[in-house]
Formats: structure tokens, C-alpha cells, sequence
């Protein structure tokens, strides 16, 4: 039997355009869950933290004095402090905790008393985050303050770049 070479090409183009149809929604779908699965960086965004707060004492955990308060500035948010006072410097562990999660860091400060006034000031650095803040970083902060030596209450100043 004889093949008529017209048909064949008839058949042969059917098939390639049947195939180019059955491809053409993979291709874009194929692309377009390749590029959902990419992972892209989004660039960080600095901010010059601005932050006073007015502390009281909470509660005394051994040498720590634990202190709460409220700040102002950069964020409006609840700020706790675990406070320890050496002879000649501070040490503590800020937290604030802005809407949508926490950033915490370390501060060492210089103290000095000056009648029933202790007056600090040093370097602030985030050790963490949470929540959208999770990935907050910041080094180079500076922190100063003052402690009333008989009810303990305790203004902070905290200031300096913080990468979001």
C-alpha cells in the first residue's frame, strides 16, 4: 500500500502543533514556580533608634534589679531592664517590645555617684530579635541614663544605627 506523502506532513503537523498546545501551559506555569521558589534578599533598611524611657523597680533577683518602664521615640513601647550595679560601672539586658515582636541587647556603661544620683553612659549592642525584628542588628549604640540610689527608678537614653 502507498502512502500518500501529502497526508503524512498533514499528520506530522497535527502532531507537532498538538504537542506545542499540550506544552505551552507548562512552560509558563514551570516558569512561573521557578521563580516563586527563588529566594530574593531584601535589602536592609537602617534606622537611627531614638529611645528615652522612664523605668521603675519591679522586683530584686539577687544583685539584678529588674525594672520596667515605657518608651518614647522611635518606638512607643514596654521596655524591661535587668540592671546590675558594680562599683564603678552598669551592666544590663534591655528589652523593647514594639508592636510585632522584641529586640533585646547588652549594655556596659561607666557609673558615677553624685550625692543620692548614679549617672551611667556607655555602649548598647543588640544581641536579638523576634518577631518581624528577628533579623535586627546594631553595634555601635549608645547608651547613658540615671538611677535614683533609693527608690531605684531609672531613666534610659538609648541612641545610635539599627539595621532592620
Amino acid at each position: 500500500m502507498r502512502r500518500n506523502l501529502g497526508s503524512v506532513t498533514v499528520r506530522l503537523t497535527i502532531s507537532i502543533c498538538a504537542m506545542a498546545l499540550a506544552a505551552a501551559p507548562v512552560g509558563p506555569t514551570a516558569q512561573a514556580s521557578g521563580a516563586a521558589a527563588r529566594v530574593t534578599a531584601k535589602e536592609a533598611r537602617t534606622v537611627h533608634l531614638v529611645e528615652t524611657a522612664q523605668l521603675k523597680l519591679a522586683r530584686e533577683d539577687g544583685a539584678a534589679l529588674v525594672e520596667h518602664g515605657h518608651a518614647t521615640g522611635t518606638y512607643n513601647a514596654p521596655v524591661t531592664a535587668i540592671l546590675t550595679i558594680h562599683p564603678t560601672y552598669v551592666t544590663a539586658v534591655v528589652t523593647i517590645f514594639p508592636r510585632g515582636g522584641s529586640i533585646t541587647g547588652t549594655a556596659k556603661a561607666n557609673y558615677v555617684v553624685k550625692s543620692s544620683t548614679g549617672y551611667y553612659g556607655g555602649s548598647f549592642a543588640i544581641t536579638r530579635g523576634t518577631g518581624t525584628f528577628r533579623h535586627v542588628s546594631g553595634k555601635a549604640l549608645g547608651i547613658s541614663g540615671a538611677i535614683d540610689r533609693y527608690t531605684f527608678d531609672m531613666t534610659v537614653k538609648a541612641h545610635g544605627p539599627v539595621n532592620l
